[in-house]
């Protein structure tokens, strides 16, 4: 197969799959010749072959877009979730998704992974490959509790681009997101507290409130807007809940981002209520291009987490 069909295919899928929507433009054809190594003249056959399945369409001096007339997929409908904290159920189900083995025709919609075989891996590859040879090997010793000092400031210098003002002693690096979600609910709740969360809401996290004795409480989502606010306020009058735990960016299962003004909705509301969100942001860095739109990451004068 030629490197302008592969390339026509992956477009196309993600167009079939929403990833670009109706009316989006769709990448230059410069930007994908550097991401995927092709010479442009592969790139503009590949956009022909799009253009003639009806999945892209040439604007003059502009680019390509999907055309405005193409239907999107049809998006999940909102769960109507009980309207009381239950315990968590349903585990075998979760662990026959957790067991399932990797399919290449298969999406593992469970699974919230990067795409790892992308161009534009290869630097961190390459800087990986770099560490390894290095005769000290720093990533096999122990040090300090709270993680590497150097790892810290580069973290806080990162997170200045979403306005959060911290230094690299407010910041304890953990063993991937699942660690600090639990630390932070920990951290925050005890035994027999009320949890509100997303629904559909991440398995692992809902796997941290069983193992800790917690209930949860489901919130409507939206696939597009994200967790109803209406519905939020209603839990938040009748019931004692103790933190609220949600992924609003780039979230799994459903995929939306939420807008930004209901983020400072969402802040405003748990302000009110004093409650504390506990954010799982494990992809969202990769959801912007940057510049990256101030959001709002920040903390209670309990050391609470906000958003």
């Amino acid at each position: 197969m030629t490197l302008y069909v592969n390339l026509a295919e992956l477009l196309g899928t993600r167009i079939e799959q929403g990833f670009y929507r109706p009316g989006d433009r769709l990448p230059s054809v410069r930007a994908l010749s550097v991401e995927h190594g092709v010479s442009l003249s592969t790139v503009q056959q590949a956009y022909r072959v799009l253009e003639d399945n009806g999945l892209a369409m040439p604007k003059p001096k502009s680019g390509y877009f999907v055309p405005p007339s193409r239907e999107l997929p049809a998006l999940p409908a909102v769960g109507r979730p009980a309207q009381r904290p239950v315990e968590i159920s349903q585990w075998d189900q979760v662990l026959e998704l957790i067991r399932a083995v990797p399919r290449k025709d298969v999406v593992q919609l469970g699974r919230g992974m990067p795409d790892i075989t992308t161009s534009t891996m290869k630097p961190l590859l390459r800087a990986l490959a770099r560490l390894s040879r290095r005769q000290d090997m720093p990533g096999l010793h122990y040090d300090n509790i709270y993680g590497v000092l150097e790892l810290r400031e580069q973290v806080a210098r990162l997170m200045l681009d979403s306005g959060c003002q911290l230094g690299a002693n407010d910041l304890v690096i953990t063993t991937g997101c699942h660690e600090a979600l639990s630390s932070s609910i920990r951290a925050i709740c005890e035994p027999g507290d009320i949890v509100a969360v997303d629904s559909p809401s991440f398995h692992g996290a809902m796997q941290t409130l069983k193992g800790l004795g917690m209930k949860a409480l489901e919130i409507p989502t939206d696939p597009i807007t994200g967790i109803s606010l209406e519905a939020l306020e209603l839990a938040l009058e009748q019931w004692p809940i103790k933190a609220i735990q949600l992924t609003p960016n780039c979230n799994n299962p459903l995929g939306y981002i939420m807008p930004e003004s209901r983020k400072r909705a969402l802040l405003t509301l748990a302000q009110r209520f004093d409650v504390a969100i506990i954010e799982d942001d494990v992809y969202g860095e990769l959801a912007y291009t940057y510049p990256r739109p101030r959001t709002i990451k920040s903390f209670d004068d309990d050391g609470r987490v906000l958003l």
